[in-house]
């Protein structure tokens, strides 16, 4: 069991986990909203980040017992990779050594379109390479893509899931006051759609699993409300995509996005965000990990 370090302080954290390698991004080719699998090595990838970061009691970087909200892009990359962690002892209450294997028992998770991929518009699927050769100074930060989202769109939907963060870690809503829940935020389109958003398998805070057979993942209702548990077990973990979590670490920042161009993002990370001195300063703790995929002396993906 991981107990929050006194090097790094009291305050909760959030996780970052890029979803893992697919054949577009192993090929360099921009994938938006292109539903895009993992290929066997990315599905390998988050196998090792699950095996290795969040089933290992002896690591110090995740708190692996204070995550209780996970927040999911509906997209099958980041879906497969979430599920890939699942599969890893999510779900398991056995124990090694008096060390409980599960971490994600007591969590809720959430899927939601704010935390899609940039929409890359005109292009989808072309390589920047490609996009050089006809515009040699182009820069997606700087100059955004056509019939595409903006930089400021993107920033946009990162701000809604930070603002939600934040207020579950420091128990307020947005107007300061003490609350025990919250609302999920969604895009517009979720919020007119039949079924808006579903996540396969996952608990509650008090430990209700949904999920109570191990060998596979159930459907989970489609749910708008968060429950805010005690101080000391708030940590979240995002599962998203690589240019959306380098504008969200920006603008955790209080940075303008554009700045989320120094943020380099590998496929199968792990970022670590928290607070320095109050719930009001926020840094980032620790950035693209990605000891936990090597292998035989290879880095797989």
């Amino acid at each position: 069991m991981t107990a929050p370090s006194p090097v790094h302080g009291p305050y909760p954290r959030v996780y970052l986990v890029r979803h893992g390698t697919t054949e577009w991004s192993q090929n360099g080719r921009h994938t938006g909203l292109t539903d895009v699998p993992l290929l066997p090595s990315g599905l390998e990838q988050a196998a090792l980040l699950s095996s290795r970061i969040f089933e290992n009691p002896y690591q110090d970087m995740v708190h692996i017992n204070n995550i209780t909200l996970v927040l999911v892009s509906p997209l099958k990359r980041a879906q497969q990779t979430y599920e890939q962690l699942r599969d890893g002892g999510l779900n398991k209450t056995s124990t090694s050594h008096g060390h409980p294997l599960s971490c994600f028992v007591q969590t809720q998770a959430r899927t939601t379109s704010l935390l899609t991929e940039w929409d890359y518009g005109d292009y989808e699927g072309v390589t920047t390479k490609e996009i050089l050769k006809t515009r040699p100074n182009w820069s997606l930060f700087g100059d955004n893509a056509p019939n595409g989202e903006t930089v400021e769109q993107v920033s946009a939907r990162a701000d809604a899931i930070i603002e939600l963060i934040h207020n579950y870690q420091r128990g307020q809503d947005s107007q300061g006051n003490t609350t025990s829940t919250l609302k999920m935020p969604f895009t517009e389109l979720e919020l007119k759609a039949d079924t808006p958003g579903k996540l396969r398998g996952n608990g509650d805070p008090d430990g209700n699993n949904d999920d109570h057979n191990g060998d596979h993942l159930q459907s989970e209702s489609f749910k708008t409300t968060i429950n805010i548990p005690e101080p000391g077990r708030r940590d979240v973990l995002v599962v998203a995509h690589g240019h959306f979590l380098r504008v969200f670490a920006a603008r955790w920042l209080k940075m303008d996005g554009l700045q989320g161009k120094n943020f380099v993002l590998d496929t199968a990370s792990v970022s670590v965000l928290g607070y320095e001195h109050t719930l009001e300063e926020r840094v980032i703790k620790v950035w693209n990990q990605g000891n936990h995929l090597w292998k035989d002396n290879t880095r797989i993906g």
